[in-house]
């Protein structure tokens, strides 16, 4: 009875820590696509960069996908075996970068933004994680094969669409919440200051936000249509009666919004920029005491900002929690479905 338990503790472990690295990196996709790029670089394969968001997408599905699998117990030999292999690849690919000696890649990021680890000690993580996949998979195939239920197909997937929901929502709505510092419901403070340049690469960080009304940021890594350009024209109407500020923050010369020529431009440290949006068009709101209450996908959310200046906080939240909710509902139906099949 002991190993017995010992068994589906092995493979309970490994579901909970795919499920759960899977997840903080399918929150923020784009994150992760910064890292792929860092290491297709690495490799000589920066010809591959226009790839990184789908490698990214994939990558987090996969994890999740087999964690899910193995907390469900489907597939059981075949998922045994690709988390094996997968953690197998990992470890190479994690020896790479430990004994690299031109240190190009800091963390392997594995955990996305929510855990940092040494390259060492990502290395031992993984090959402590073989030994027990090792393990996990001589006892799955120790034990008698399972017969074929057709629920499994069903159940796999809605492990697909749970799997690639999460990173793909996160992608075109922005992540529902980060583990950077510029997090909705943060107060902009020490740590989590921004800075502004203007074209004469002066600070003007505390004049732009010297105004006491709500305040919105456009960011832009690249140019927008002048059709996404429209989608801020109530925002713009705002700004042309004084009620809010409004400003466009740029990481490099070049780069205007269509059709709103004098809406002030400034610039901003690219890392900073991709820190605070995780897109390559998008809106920030903050409040009069610089609290972000609101960041937006400009390419893909048709927000129209009709209203409630400064105070979108509350719909930020209401948003996160259908997000969880929704995730919660998915997760049930499957362990209820898992549970039906047993019968």
């Amino acid at each position: 009875m002991k190993n017995f338990r010992i068994k589906i503790w092995l493979g309970i472990a490994l579901g909970v820590l795919f499920v759960v690295s899977g997840f903080v990196k399918a929150v923020d996709p784009v994150g992760l696509s910064y890292k792929i790029e860092e290491y297709l670089g690495m490799f000589q394969l920066s010809g591959w960069s226009m790839f990184s968001m789908s490698l990214s997408v994939l990558l987090c599905a996969s994890e999740m996908t087999l964690g899910l699998l193995l907390l469900l117990r489907l597939w059981r030999r075949i998922t045994a075996v690709t988390v094996t292999l997968f953690i197998l690849g990992f470890t190479i690919l994690t020896y790479l970068i430990y004994t690299d000696p031109y240190g190009g890649i800091n963390e392997c990021g594995c955990f996305g933004e929510a855990l940092h680890l040494s390259n060492g000690a990502t290395f031992a993580k993984n090959i402590l994680l073989l030994v027990v996949a090792g393990l996990h998979l001589w006892n799955v195939f120790r034990q008698a094969k399972n017969n074929f239920n057709y629920r499994q197909i069903g159940l796999t997937v809605g492990v697909l669409v749970v799997a690639f929901f999460v990173p793909l929502y996160s992608y075109f709505y922005l992540p529902p919440f980060d583990f950077l510092p510029y997090n909705v419901g943060t107060r902009m403070g020490t740590e989590s200051t921004i800075h502004l340049y203007d074209s004469d690469f002066n600070d003007v960080t505390e004049k732009v936000f010297a105004y006491k009304k709500p305040t919105y940021m456009i960011g832009m890594k690249e140019e927008v249509s002048r059709e996404t350009g429209g989608k801020i024209a109530t925002l713009y109407g705002a700004y042309q009666n004084g009620a809010i500020n409004l400003f466009v923050v740029v990481s490099r010369s070049g780069i205007t919004m269509p059709g709103y020529d004098d809406i002030p431009v400034y610039f901003m440290d690219n890392v900073a920029l991709k820190s605070i949006l995780r897109t390559s068009a998008g809106v920030v709101a903050f409040t009069a005491d610089h609290r972000i209450v609101g960041k937006w996908n400009l390419l893909y959310t048709p927000y129209r900002f009709d209203g409630g200046y400064g105070k979108e906080l509350s719909g930020e939240r209401l948003k996160r929690g259908a997000f969880f909710g929704v995730l919660l509902v998915m997760g049930v139906l499957l362990f209820y479905g898992r549970k039906k099949m047993e019968e």
